[in-house]
C-alpha cells in the first residue's frame, strides 16, 4: 500500500510499500490493511503506526482526516510530527504558551483552537517522557 502524510506545513512521509496503518479516528482506531474497504475519518490526537518491513514506526498526529480508497493512504494532519524530532524544551514552552493564553479572553473557535493545541502538546510531552 501507499502511504502519504501531509500536515499544514509539511510532506512528513511518502513510501509505497507498506503492510498496515493503525490511526485513531473520532470512533477509535482502525486498522487499514490492504483491501481494504474505501473510507473518509475524522482523526483524533494520537499516534499513527504504519508497518513497514516487519517493523512498526509512529508517527504523532495532532487531528486531521484519513483517506483509504484503492489500497493508498493519505493523511492530512493538521499537525504531524516523527517521536525522534521532539524536543522537549520545545514542548515544555508550547504547553506554557497555551495555558497562558487559555488565561485570558477567547472567542469560541480560538478557545477550541487553543484547547486542542494544548492536548496535542501534552500528547507530545507524554510521549517524550516514555
Amino acid at each position: 500500500m501507499k502511504l502519504k502524510v501531509v500536515s499544514s506545513s509539511q510532506e512528513l512521509l511518502t513510501t509505497d510499500k507498506v503492510d498496515a496503518v493503525f490511526v485513531t479516528t473520532t470512533d477509535g482506531e482502525i486498522g487499514l490493511l490492504p483491501g481494504h474497504v474505501n473510507l473518509v475519518a475524522t482523526l483524533e490526537v494520537g499516534e499513527m503506526r504504519y508497518k513497514l518491513n516487519g517493523e512498526f514506526h509512529p508517527v504523532l498526529i495532532s487531528g486531521g482526516i484519513v483517506q483509504f480508497k484503492d489500497d493508498e493512504i493519505l493523511i492530512l494532519a493538521d499537525e504531524a510530527d516523527l517521536p525522534d524530532n521532539l524536543v522537549k524544551e520545545e514542548i515544555s514552552s508550547a504547553i506554557r504558551n497555551a495555558e497562558e493564553q487559555l488565561s485570558g479572553e477567547l472567542e469560541p473557535a480560538e478557545l477550541i483552537q487553543l484547547e486542542k493545541k494544548l492536548r496535542y502538546e501534552k500528547f507530545k510531552e507524554r510521549r517524550v517522557l516514555s
